[in-house]
């Protein structure tokens, strides 16, 4: 393993709590695996992140919280 892929899998764990999670380009949930995804609720930063085109969603099953960029609105994800 090279130095540059030992830190890329050290940055995978190590995402800060506070910071939005990503999803990029699966819409698949990195946790459970799932591809079912629902609008999740608002919350005081997302006015900000929806202007860069980034919504929230939450998986069906294991109930955690991600952004994807998508240009339509949330309801419709």
């Amino acid at each position: 393993m090279s130095p540059f892929e030992r830190k890329m899998s050290t940055l995978n764990r190590s995402w800060p709590g506070w910071l939005p999670h990503l999803i990029w380009r699966a819409h698949k949930c990195p946790r459970c695996n799932s591809l079912q995804f629902k609008p999740a609720e608002l919350r005081s930063c997302d006015g900000l992140l929806g202007m860069f085109a980034l919504r929230p969603v939450r998986c069906m099953f294991c109930w955690r919280r991600y952004y994807w960029l998508a240009f339509h609105a949330a309801n419709q994800v």
